[in-house]
């Protein structure tokens, strides 16, 4: 259980890392930015599904006994 939230964090981690190079980026080198953008995207999506199925794995494991 604990693996699971570790690779949340990460996932969060990855996020803030895109949104630290996307701002940098940003005006120096457009084509490249977009790149970070869609990077950032994945990892926003990435934490949520993994959020879900961590809350949903902890809920199996509680109501079963």
């Amino acid at each position: 259980m604990k693996m699971l939230r570790i690779v949340e964090v990460a996932w969060l981690f990855v996020a803030a890392i895109c949104i630290y190079e996307l701002a940098t980026k940003w005006t120096e080198n457009g084509n490249m930015s977009f790149v970070y953008l869609g990077f950032l995207g994945v990892a926003i999506f990435m934490y949520f599904l993994r959020r879900r199925t961590r809350l949903n794995y902890q809920d199996k494991n509680n109501t079963n006994p």
